[in-house]
């Protein structure tokens, strides 16, 4: 499995790329109170549910650091 480096750690692959297959769906991606939270999960396929709980960390951690940088 390759990784990429972002922010301050290594991030498998398929993770970046779930992540960004997620957004290109138009699913809403946030962390709230460390819970990772996607709208509509009607949106979600079973297939894509796997890999959400397989790399829950490194999303957490993607989506956590990009909202660092959107804030002002």
């Amino acid at each position: 499995m390759k990784f990429t480096p972002v922010f301050d750690r290594l991030v498998p692959d398929p993770a970046l790329h779930l992540l960004w297959s997620l957004e290109d769906r138009g699913i809403s991606i946030r962390v709230d109170d460390g819970l990772l939270v996607l709208k509509p999960v009607s949106q979600i396929p079973e297939a894509d549910r796997g890999l959400i709980r397989r790399h829950k960390f490194h999303l957490l951690h993607l989506v956590s650091e990009c909202l660092k940088e959107e804030a002002p």
